[in-house]
């Protein structure tokens, strides 16, 4: 049974480092493969083509999480407490193991322990097998922040573009891309940097990711995502802080698009964004998103993610900053 134990927490913790913190396909083959696409618009360079600059975001949503739904606040102390549980599980597994290996195991001394430790996990644990529903329960979110918000700004920089050729850099390709298969580990995104890798090298790529736009004055550029551990483009950051200076609106700049001490703790748990394939494969990415926490918990991932959740101007001034972006690449 030691064994058993520390053989089960030890692939438990690699399923989740592998699937959530690395977004890694490490038990993708063990289930049945579904299609999804990706939405891809050039506007090509009228003369030799020297830069791509993409535009993105993801027009998939996410399946209902069904503890933010009824918890709200209660849903990252569920999820804190769930990993916590389990990362001291396997480490008092490891122990367990190693001491009755050694012959010094005493079951008296470790039973009451161990099971306060099992009481108290116990309850997280079981929590977060019903963090979704099964089959088309779980369909139930409208997706209309996260992240038709940022398709919807993909497409106005297409319709801009249309109206106002003579901003488009001449050596330079624009790119309006929107991602399926985000919520699924950004595997759309994924695919996308491997098939293009190489010409998205050669041309020296730039890739200004969107997700999440609903707070007019929240705006902010997340230059670090800290579940997968992913450090963006000092040059794509500090290019999105001068367009949007050049349209005089205010940015917040943190590692992730939030100054509190909630936001921080919170950006832990809140995955990745598309921006993170490009990064990983030295292809420089930013993200912009604009949320506020304390709205956020009330809709993100939930069936309210709807379009009155989106405030008037957030998409507006977010498209200004990326036209900004695309002149100031003229400029070059």
């Amino acid at each position: 049974m030691t064994s058993l134990s520390f053989c089960l927490n030890v692939i438990a913790f690699l399923i989740i480092w592998n699937e959530f913190f690395n977004y890694r396909e490490f038990i993708d083959p063990l289930f049945k493969s579904r299609e999804s696409q990706n939405v891809i618009g050039k506007i090509s360079s009228e003369k030799e083509l020297k830069r791509i600059v993409i535009f993105s975001g993801h027009h998939d949503s996410a399946l209902q999480f069904n503890l933010l739904t009824h918890l709200k606040i209660g849903y990252p102390i569920i999820i804190f407490l769930g990993l916590g549980i389990m990362f001291l599980w396997l480490i008092v597994s490891t122990v367990i193991l190693l001491l009755t290996l050694m012959g010094l195991f005493f079951y008296e001394i470790f039973f009451i322990f161990v099971l306060s430790l099992f009481l108290v996990g116990t309850p997280a644990f079981i929590g977060l097998f019903f963090f979704v529903s099964f089959g088309k329960k779980a369909n139930k979110v409208p997706g209309a922040v996260d992240n038709l918000s940022a398709v919807a700004i993909v497409l106005a920089i297409g319709k801009y573009l249309k109206n106002h050729k003579e901003i488009i850099p001449k050596n330079t390709e624009i790119r309006l891309v929107s991602f399926g298969c985000e919520e699924a580990g950004l595997r759309g995104a994924y695919r996308y940097v491997k098939e293009h890798y190489d010409e998205l090298i050669k041309y020296n790529a730039e890739c200004i990711n969107m997700d999440g736009i609903h707070s007019k004055d929240n705006i902010s550029i997340i230059d670090f995502e800290p579940t997968t551990r992913t450090k963006h483009s000092d040059v794509v950051v500090q290019k999105i802080i001068n367009a949007a200076k050049n349209s005089e609106i205010k940015l917040q700049s943190s590692m992730l698009g939030g100054s509190s001490k909630l936001e921080k703790l919170f950006g832990q748990i809140t995955g990745g964004t598309d921006a993170t394939a490009f990064s990983k494969s030295k292809i420089k990415a930013a993200n912009i998103s604009a949320m506020d926490l304390k709205q956020m918990l009330g809709f993100y991932h939930q069936p309210t993610d709807t379009v009155d959740k989106i405030e008037k101007g957030s998409l507006e001034d977010v498209l200004k900053i990326c036209i900004s972006y695309i002149i100031g690449e003229s400029r070059e």
